[in-house]
């Protein structure tokens, strides 16, 4: 089971009376907690969508691994438009997807685990905490499909009722234990709420890996560049949608070669954009066991940052101690 991510992050908060996209909790703005949360949880396809200020936002997050898609239309569409832009860039891609918009940045890698666990329930998965229904959700493919060809009334809870009424897909929930998937950011109080919550959560561990011969040449970015390489056949096109120059893109790619030794992308000439470029039998090989290899050891380093550190406690202690 292939997963990804769509992120909704291209409205103007005005609510809020503030970007509330790169605004901080913690050392951390929403965005780059939602991407985290999501990466901590082994989804590595995540795109996100922006639209005001976008070219700000994705400066921000150029190097976590994410895909941008652009929302230009974003002063006169609702968050659903955002969603179906997220949903068909992804519908080949993935077997199911998680939707979110940026506003609920509290949500636990666990819930995530929960959801993935029960894929199989519902074409849509709704957590539940305290009985009252949170994000991310959880789409199917069918659910996806149908979503892509709704109209877009009452939005994404719209979407999902009509399609469970129309019997073309069903609808269920996946109990979890976390007020974070409840929490969205609409005001300077909803913020101020977010903020306690940040307070009172356990500090956790954050391990990323990359693969180094002389030097690192491959890391979660890397890996994205490629994916997208491998789906647009082309690597200007791959290199716009992850935030990144086409030289640097070009950059990453020849490191990679020279320090495996054999190429990762095979490239045939031709045509305004340099011709048709795919991942080589090998560089579909590199990505999967990169992929597996950053997963597992993201496993590995919360069970032993659980058993060093009792889970967060003992550092907790420490700094009271202090």
């Amino acid at each position: 089971m292939k997963y990804g991510a769509v992120i909704v992050a291209a409205g103007m908060s005005t609510r809020m009376n503030g970007f509330k996209q790169l605004m901080k909790i913690g050392d951390m703005t929403f965005a780059e907690r939602v991407i985290t949360t999501f990466q901590r949880a082994g989804i590595r396809d995540i795109a996100i969508v922006t639209g005001y200020r976008g070219d700000e936002l994705e400066k921000s997050l150029k190097g976590m691994g994410v895909v941008f898609l652009r929302n230009e239309k974003y002063e006169t569409t609702h968050m659903f438009d955002s969603a179906v832009i997220g949903l068909q860039h992804m519908k080949d891609r993935c077997d199911s997807v998680f939707f979110c918009p940026v506003d609920v940045p509290f949500f636990m890698s666990d819930t995530v685990k929960s959801l993935m666990n029960s894929h199989d329930k519902a074409d849509v998965l709704i957590p539940y905490s305290n009985d009252r229904a949170g994000h991310p959700i959880l789409l199917s493919s069918i659910a996806i499909k149908f979503i892509l060809s709704y109209n877009g009334e009452n939005g994404m809870r719209g979407a999902y009722k009509k399609m469970s009424e129309d019997g073309e897909g069903t609808v269920g929930s996946v109990i979890v234990q976390d007020d974070g998937a409840l929490m969205d950011a609409d005001t300077r109080e909803d913020y101020q709420n977010l903020l306690e919550l940040h307070n009172s959560r356990l500090l956790r561990s954050e391990v990323s890996v990359s693969l180094c011969n002389t030097k690192s040449f491959f890391t979660r970015q890397t890996a994205t560049l490629f994916r997208q390489i491998d789906t647009l056949g082309s690597v200007r096109e791959a290199c716009e949608k992850c935030g990144i120059s086409y030289s640097k893109g070009w950059a990453i790619l020849h490191e990679c070669e020279e320090q495996l030794g054999y190429r990762v992308v095979d490239r045939q000439q031709g045509g305004k954009d340099g011709g048709m470029s795919v991942l080589s039998e090998k560089g579909k090989k590199l990505i999967e066991r990169y992929d597996r290899f950053d997963l597992e050891m993201s496993e590995i380093g919360k069970q032993k940052f659980d058993e060093i550190f009792n889970n967060g406690e003992w550092l907790k202690k420490e700094k009271s101690e202090i």
